[in-house]
């Protein structure tokens, strides 16, 4: 099949998956993971294949998605939230206790514990963006938060998979020097680099549209050759061009380019998720899904409420970072070439977590379609008592008013 007839197969897969999600009242995302599960190499019919077409989109779209999460993130907002990013991230950390403890209790043993407290902890901020966009939810105090979790958590992944590395491979010191170069460039940029950024991003047509490209790709390139995330490095780069008074032009030229590339990475990750294996391990895949409800929502709000936060807005925060996506799959995918693991607990791990990550962007996706009817839900169940005798107060002086 030649690249661009699978180009126009993707699309028009994309398109029709799009719309039936859209029909059935769901998030378009999980239209197309189903898609690539359903349709992929591992699914009912194979349509679609893992090529270098899928990958490179696939890459380019959660770049571009982590890139646009950056323009609504600014330097200066992360600067200000500094120590309630801070203190959220810090108890946000619970999950990743949770998930090892799970992993100990299923007799998996400490190192593939260690593995499962990964996968469970971190939330899929290519997911969380996309939904944060589509449902136009950004204007929600508790989505800043949620931001600022997710940057935290996407670091803390750098020493949570350096320390893996080290302890199953090696070469943890050369991850962490280049993680080092790499921030060090970063610093630089920010105090030598502004002006000519600026001047660069005065282009406009074709040369902004090439340019920015250019700067989002070969920045993050160059940043996981470093051994950062990429994805991190694009969120950073957005947070830069966010100071710049042409951030409003970047949006709009960029805006197509992060729908289609990002529809393709939800479909690459569907690609890659075998079903077979991981509907066997259906029991400790529900168990995960359902602690780390309760435990990402708990945490969610009491990291809300200890920054600031209202009751609704805390659990709202929690509700916000429930999806799980790349970052788990990474870890997972981490977890087949360790050898020290027993081969059957490699293979329950690889089956669960694929089960897991599906059932999670699905909740997820649901809870953000239905956020404003959840949201309105809490703000009336969480008032406090005093509230509640206002409200009531009030509701009696209308009547009194209405009898009158």
């Amino acid at each position: 099949m030649s690249p661009l007839l699978q180009l126009g197969l993707i699309a028009l897969g994309l398109y029709l998956a799009g719309w039936v999600s859209t029909k059935l009242g769901l998030s378009s995302i999980v239209g197309f993971m189903v898609l690539g599960v359903a349709l992929g190499p591992h699914g009912f019919y194979p349509l679609y294949q893992v090529t270098p077409v899928t990958e490179m989109l696939g890459e380019l779209g959660i770049v571009l998605l982590l890139f646009f999460m950056g323009l609504e993130f600014s330097l200066g907002r992360f600067t200000e939230g500094g120590r309630n990013i801070l203190v959220a991230g810090s108890i946000d950390l619970l999950g990743f206790v949770a998930g090892a403890t799970i992993g100990l209790l299923l007799d998996f043993g400490v190192l593939a514990s260690l593995f499962l407290g990964g996968i469970v902890y971190v939330s899929s901020s290519g997911v969380i963006a996309k939904l944060l966009s589509d449902e136009d939810l950004i204007a929600y105090p508790e989505a800043e938060r949620t931001l600022g979790v997710l940057v935290y958590e996407d670091l803390a992944m750098i020493v949570v998979l350096g320390g893996l590395a080290f302890m199953t491979s090696g070469g943890g010191t050369a991850r962490f020097l280049g993680v080092a170069l790499f921030l060090l460039a970063y610093a630089i940029l920010l105090r030598f680099g502004r002006k000519v950024l600026e001047r660069l991003l005065g282009r406009e047509g074709e040369d902004l549209v090439l340019l920015l490209l250019a700067l989002v790709v070969l920045f993050s390139v160059g940043a996981q050759g470093l051994n950062f995330p990429e994805a991190v490095a694009a969120f950073l780069l957005g947070m830069l061009i966010a100071e710049s008074k042409y951030k409003d032009r970047v949006e709009v030229t960029l805006h197509s380019w992060r729908d289609v590339a990002a529809a393709v990475f939800f479909l690459d990750f569907g690609l890659h998720v075998e079903m077979q294996p991981a509907l066997a391990r259906w029991q400790p895949a529900l168990v995960l899904v359902l602690v780390t409800v309760v435990v990402q929502v708990s945490t969610g709000y009491l990291a809300g409420r200890a920054t600031g936060i209202s009751r609704r807005g805390s659990v709202g925060h929690g509700l916000m970072l429930l999806p799980r996506g790349e970052f788990s799959l990474l870890v997972v995918g981490l977890v087949a070439g360790v050898d020290s693991i027993p081969v059957e607990v490699r293979e329950a791990l690889m089956g669960m977590t694929s089960l897991y990550v599906l059932a999670m962007v699905v909740v997820g996706s649901a809870v953000f379609r239905n956020y404003e009817v959840i949201s309105n839900w809490l703000q009336v169940r969480l008032r406090t008592p005093e509230a509640r005798r206002a409200v009531l107060e009030r509701q009696r002086e209308l009547e009194r008013m209405t009898l009158d």
